[in-house]
Protein backbone atom coordinates (compact mmCIF):
# COMPACT_ATOMS: atom_id res chain seq x y z
CA UNK A 1 0.00 0.00 0.00
CA UNK A 2 1.33 3.45 -0.80
CA UNK A 3 -0.90 5.69 1.39
CA UNK A 4 -1.58 8.03 -1.52
CA UNK A 5 2.01 8.91 -2.30
CA UNK A 6 2.80 8.60 -5.97
CA UNK A 7 5.88 7.26 -7.64
CA UNK A 8 6.38 10.69 -9.15
CA UNK A 9 6.54 12.21 -5.62
CA UNK A 10 8.96 9.52 -4.52
CA UNK A 11 11.26 9.98 -7.49
CA UNK A 12 11.06 13.78 -7.17
CA UNK A 13 12.15 13.51 -3.52
CA UNK A 14 15.04 11.20 -4.49
CA UNK A 15 16.10 13.51 -7.34
CA UNK A 16 16.03 16.52 -5.07
CA UNK A 17 18.12 14.73 -2.44
CA UNK A 18 20.53 13.44 -5.07
CA UNK A 19 20.99 16.98 -6.38
CA UNK A 20 21.84 18.12 -2.84
CA UNK A 21 24.59 15.55 -2.37
CA UNK A 22 26.17 14.97 -5.79
CA UNK A 23 29.25 13.53 -4.08
CA UNK A 24 27.21 10.50 -2.87
CA UNK A 25 26.86 7.53 -5.15
CA UNK A 26 23.28 6.32 -5.65
CA UNK A 27 24.02 3.08 -3.81
CA UNK A 28 25.40 4.99 -0.84
CA UNK A 29 22.36 7.23 -0.74
CA UNK A 30 19.93 4.30 -0.93
CA UNK A 31 21.85 2.39 1.74
CA UNK A 32 21.76 5.42 4.06
CA UNK A 33 18.05 5.90 3.39
CA UNK A 34 17.40 2.22 4.11
CA UNK A 35 19.18 2.47 7.45
CA UNK A 36 17.28 5.62 8.36
CA UNK A 37 13.98 4.04 7.34
CA UNK A 38 14.75 1.05 9.55
CA UNK A 39 15.62 3.36 12.44
CA UNK A 40 12.41 5.35 12.00
CA UNK A 41 9.95 2.53 11.31
CA UNK A 42 11.65 -0.76 12.13
CA UNK A 43 11.48 -1.79 8.48
CA UNK A 44 14.16 -1.56 5.82
CA UNK A 45 13.74 -0.71 2.17
CA UNK A 46 12.16 -4.01 1.18
CA UNK A 47 9.31 -3.82 3.70
CA UNK A 48 8.83 -0.06 4.06
CA UNK A 49 5.71 1.62 2.75
CA UNK A 50 6.31 4.34 0.17
CA UNK A 51 5.26 7.05 2.62
CA UNK A 52 7.79 5.73 5.15
CA UNK A 53 10.52 5.77 2.54
CA UNK A 54 9.72 9.34 1.48
CA UNK A 55 9.72 10.36 5.13
CA UNK A 56 13.24 8.93 5.40
CA UNK A 57 14.26 10.93 2.29
CA UNK A 58 12.77 14.09 3.81
CA UNK A 59 14.49 13.53 7.16
CA UNK A 60 17.82 12.73 5.51
CA UNK A 61 17.53 15.94 3.52
CA UNK A 62 16.61 17.84 6.68
CA UNK A 63 19.71 16.48 8.40
CA UNK A 64 21.88 17.69 5.54
CA UNK A 65 20.27 21.12 5.65
CA UNK A 66 20.79 21.29 9.42
CA UNK A 67 24.43 20.23 9.16
CA UNK A 68 25.16 22.81 6.46
CA UNK A 69 23.45 25.67 8.24
CA UNK A 70 20.27 25.46 6.20
CA UNK A 71 22.09 25.67 2.90
CA UNK A 72 22.37 23.10 0.19
CA UNK A 73 25.47 21.18 -0.75
CA UNK A 74 24.86 22.13 -4.40
CA UNK A 75 22.60 24.31 -6.51
CA UNK A 76 19.51 22.16 -5.88
CA UNK A 77 16.34 24.05 -5.09
CA UNK A 78 15.05 23.38 -1.56
CA UNK A 79 12.03 21.13 -1.22
CA UNK A 80 9.81 21.67 1.81
CA UNK A 81 8.02 18.85 3.56
CA UNK A 82 4.80 20.47 2.38
CA UNK A 83 5.80 19.48 -1.15
CA UNK A 84 5.26 15.89 -0.03
CA UNK A 85 2.15 16.11 2.16
CA UNK A 86 1.88 12.38 2.64
CA UNK A 87 5.41 12.32 4.04
CA UNK A 88 4.53 14.01 7.30
CA UNK A 89 6.65 12.86 10.22
CA UNK A 90 5.36 9.64 11.78
CA UNK A 91 4.24 11.28 15.01
CA UNK A 92 1.70 13.43 13.10
CA UNK A 93 0.27 10.67 10.90
CA UNK A 94 -2.89 8.83 11.87
CA UNK A 95 -2.20 5.17 12.39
Amino acid sequence: MNDGITRAETFAALKSLSDMVPQMRIGQMLAALGELCADLHGRGLWDAEDVEFVEAVWRFRRGIEDSTGGGNCSKAAPVAAADFPSARPAETRHG
